[in-house]
Formats: C-alpha cells, structure tokens, sequence
C-alpha cells in the first residue's frame, strides 16, 4: 500500500492532523495542504471551475460537491414523496421507528450542546468520546489558538494556515478600525478600544461587524468625519445607534458627562421655534419654552431631568404651539384674541392648556379675554380591587416563575409602596442598606424596612447587563440598568414590562396609596415613601381614615 492515514506532524504546515502518509516518502501531507496543491478544472457535473476531487470514466472533472451528491443513494421520502438522496433512512441507527427522509424534511433534534450548553439543534450526534455539537459550535471548531495560545472557538485557517481564536480577530479588526491617518489609536479612544476587546461574544462582535451602525460611526470620528464631541453627535440623526455610542463614549470618558434629557429637550425647543414662521410669535413661544417651561424643569435626586419631566415639559411647548397655530387659523393674535376663540380652544383639556394663557395674560397679552374658573381637582382614580393587588403581590413576591426577578421587584414596589415607575427605575445601590434587623430601602428621608422576600429580590439586582459592548461599560449602580452603558432604564420601557403583568401603573399606586393612607400616619408613611405631608394628608382625607388626635394619644 503506498499510502494510509495516520495521526502526525504535516510535513508543509507542520500542523498535528490526520495525514495521508506516503511510505515511499516516509511524510505525510494532510488534507488542507493537498487541498491547495489540487488541480483546480472545469466540473462536469456543475459548470464551475473547482477542485478536483474524482474523475469520470472519459477524464471529465468532478468537484467534491457533485461527488458527494452522486454518490448518495436515492429513495422515496416517507414525507414529500420526492426520490434523491436521503438524510437519513427508516433502517438506519436512528431506530426502527424512523422514516426515510430527504434533507428537506428531516429535522435535527434538538439537545443541549456540549460546548456551549444551550439547547440547540444537533449538528454534530454525540459518540462514545465527543458529546452532541449544535450547530454554531459545530461550525466554529475548539482550536489552540496560534495567537493567545488559548483553547477557545475560533478558525482554524485565518492566520496565515494557522489557527486563530475569534477573541484574537476580534482584537484586529477593532485595532485596525480604530487606528487613525498616524497609525495610532487616539488617547481618549483607548477605553473604548478595551470595552470592545472585552467582549463577552467575539464571534457576534464579527458575525455583525458590518451591520453595527454604532461601528461605522466609531470609524467616522476615528478616520475624523464626525467630531469627536456632544455637537458632532447631535448634528447626526438621533437614532439608536447615536444614543448607544455616546453613552458608551461618555462612559469610557472619551466624552464629558451631560444631562442627555435636558440636551434632548433644548434640541426639541429649537427644532419646534423653527417652525414658526412667524418672527414675533416665533419670539413668544423661544421665550416661553426656554424660560417659563425647559429653565424651570426640576432635577431629580441625581441632578439630572427625568425623562417624565422632559415628556411632561415637550407636552407643554407643543400645547403652546398648538394654541398659537390656533389663533392663525382664525386670523387673530394673541393681543387680538377675542373670548370665543379662547373658549373654543379651551374646550378639552382645559387644565393642561391653561399654562401657557395665564403666561401670556401675564405678560400683557389675551386682553380681550378673561381667564375660566378653576377647574375642580378630581379625586384621582383607584379602580383596582385591593383585595386582587394585594394577591397579585403575593404571587409576585413567592413565585420565581411568575416574572423575572426585576420585574417582580419593581412591581411589588408599586403595589405595595405606591412607588412612581421613574422614581423605581433611578434607584441605585446605595438605597439599599443592610443593618442588623434587616434590609432597608431608602423610598424616602427615612429608609423603609422590606419584608423578607422583598428584600431578597432587591439584593440580587442588577439581575441584568446592557446588550454588547455596553455590558462591559454597564454602571453596577443602578438597580435596573438600561440598554446603554452607564444607564438606568428607561421609565417607558418599565411601564411597558408592568403592563404585560397585568398591572396599571397609576391605578395600582392610588389603589396602594390609599392602602397606606388608612393605615398609617401621614406623617409617618410621607417620609417613608417619599411624598409631602401635605400630600401625604389629603390622600388620608380621601381614604376616611382619621389621624388627628394621633399625635396627642402618642405623647
């Protein structure tokens, strides 16, 4: 025999694989280095110029891939009926209860991978020595990689013939992407640059490299397209893929920290100026918008505008422009105004409209008209059966399988301590204190007690990370993080998942609030969840419950 397969040393690549060793030689080749040297022709069976794997009887040409076809036998599919080549046959070892299926109709099972754990097709069956392989591992081989020297997945034939893992091309790519006109990575790009690298899913980070918008805007202010700076961002669209890389950026310390709300909502006062044609009342509503509404915005306990406070303060500038966008319709201005057209704009939404009419009849203006009666405040909504949300609470603090755990965490907070969503979704380690008789949570100036499986699912937050590179960058602060770095979710995004639950977020805090007001002391249950005791009061007052001799019988 002149040759046979063994395990050795490629005399060509110097690689350990299986070798077709010629003994007349005494070396062997393995099969991607004979696979270079083949002799590449016109295939009789397809039509392309490929390697030549067999011959027919007259010399023609036959690439692997017509090989392996017309050496398949072909049947019946027990399924469609079509006769080719089958996947797999009712007498082979998949058991005697099988059919004989085409690749058309066969379904690989599915079982847990052994290289990555998740439950996945199989691509590759387990034998006595190798467990089952899914098909993203099956494509992705285990190598030692020719770089690090790690045994990790990657290619084997990316580094000149030699292995290379996807952690180490990944590495490359985002070095040559990031390297500038000198040949160097800017100083304030290098966190960046670690974030990227310290991946936790490499092959995806290359998978996507092409679709990741985020990237191709890192390569922009890399090559010097796009400024480096909060104004070469703004002056992009403001889509995800903006918002994504400045927090990153902002986080990595590339960029200076900023109220991103409050910049949202001057950029939103600019854009909606500009669409007045008209200077002086393009004047009006700048002023209003800047001062009266965007200038008096309150900040939160981080000292930053909520994302509520910004929604709530575009409502009141577009409701602004509406009312001015009014009088043009009707041909009069605001010193112009006569009653009816005021009452008629008046009509719905009476108490959210009046903001702006008492400040320009503050200002001088609307001097034909005089102002409506006050609108009598409505006692607020608490349609919720307390009885239901109290058992709802229940489910959500015992059952693990009821919700994720930091959805039950936030819901029990609204159902139990009337918490707003965007106060919830600001909370931070630091409102969690851990004393000897307890676990506390800072709601208020004096921190509230949680009852035992309360405080367990609070512990364990944040349960969650931002997707990609943000992972790496993700703030530990923040009790429910946000999809980007350095962030806490989203307000909406709460409300969203508190909805799924079956659970209203304004209805079940009034439903909880009144709970608390019949039970407890205004003055006590104001400073454990946060509220004024004036509010704190005129919930009691709704409630029925009496509390005015209780400081007197406590003395």
């Amino acid at each position: 025999m002149a040759s046979t397969i063994v395990l050795g040393t490629c005399f060509r690549c110097g690689r350990v694989k299986n070798l077709r060793w010629n003994h007349a030689l005494d070396r062997g080749e393995c099969r991607a280095c004979r696979a270079r040297r083949a002799q590449h022709e016109l295939c009789t069976g397809c039509g392309r110029t490929r390697r030549v794997n067999a011959r027919t009887k007259d010399g023609g040409a036959v690439c692997v891939t017509c090989y392996a076809r017309t050496r398949a036998a072909e049947d019946a599919c027990d399924d469609c009926g079509r006769v080719g080549p089958l996947a797999t046959r009712a007498s082979g070892t998949s058991g005697p209860s099988a059919r004989s299926l085409c690749a058309r109709c066969y379904r690989n099972p599915h079982r847990p991978c052994g290289v990555c754990g998740r439950s996945r097709r199989v691509a590759l069956k387990a034998t006595a020595t190798s467990p089952d392989v899914c098909p993203t591992c099956y494509q992705a081989p285990v190598i030692d990689c020719s770089i690090c020297g790690q045994h990790a997945l990657g290619r084997r034939t990316t580094n000149h013939g030699r292995p290379r893992c996807f952690a180490c091309q990944a590495t490359q790519r985002i070095d040559a992407a990031l390297t500038g006109h000198d040949g160097m990575i800017r100083p304030e790009l290098i966190p960046v640059r670690d974030a990227l690298v310290a991946t936790e899913r490499p092959r995806s980070l290359l998978n996507n490299w092409h679709n990741l918008a985020s990237l191709h805007l890192l390569t922009d202010i890399t090559q010097g397209r796009i400024e480096l700076s909060h104004d070469g961002l703004d002056a992009m669209p403001q889509v995800f893929s903006v918002t994504y890389l400045r927090a990153m950026l902002v986080t990595a310390g590339a960029l200076p920290s900023r109220d991103e709300n409050a910049a949202r909502l001057h950029r939103y006062v600019s854009d909606i100026v500009a669409e007045v044609s008209d200077p002086e009342l393009r004047g009006m509503l700048s002023r209003y918008a800047r001062w009266q509404v965007a200038g008096r915005a309150k900040t939160n306990r981080h000292g930053v505008i909520s994302a509520a406070t910004a929604d709530r303060c575009r409502r009141d500038i577009q409701t602004a422009k509406g009312f001015l966008d009014h009088l043009a319709v009707h041909g009069h201005g605001p010193d112009d105004c006569p009653q009816a057209c005021l009452d008629a704009w008046l009509v719905t939404d009476r108490s959210g409209r009046l903001d702006f009419i008492r400040w320009l009849k503050r200002g001088g203006h609307l001097i034909r008209c005089a102002l409506p009666h006050p609108v009598p405040q409505k006692n607020p909504g608490h349609e919720v059966d307390p009885e239901a949300q109290l058992a709802l609470a229940r489910r959500l603090l015992h059952d693990p399988d009821a919700a994720s755990t930091e959805d039950r965490a936030a819901a029990c907070l609204i159902l139990l301590y009337a918490q707003p969503v965007a106060k919830i979704v600001a909370l931070t380690t630091n409102d969690l204190l851990t004393r000897d008789d307890g676990t506390y949570l800072r709601l208020g100036p004096e921190p509230i007690l949680l009852i035992p499986p309360l405080d367990g699912l609070l512990t364990a937050l944040p349960a969650a990370k931002p997707f990609g590179t943000a992972s790496t960058l993700a703030d530990a602060r923040w009790l429910f993080t946000g999809k980007n770095a350095g962030t806490h979710l989203h307000p909406a995004s709460l409300m969203a998942r508190m909805n799924r639950l079956g659970i209203r977020a304004r209805a079940s805090r009034n439903t909880a609030m009144l709970h608390l007001a019949s039970t407890t002391p205004p003055a006590v249950f104001a400073e454990l969840i946060g509220i004024s005791i004036g509010n704190a009061t005129r919930w009691a007052e709704l409630s029925g419950a009496s509390w005015n001799r209780y400081a007197a019988q406590h003395r």
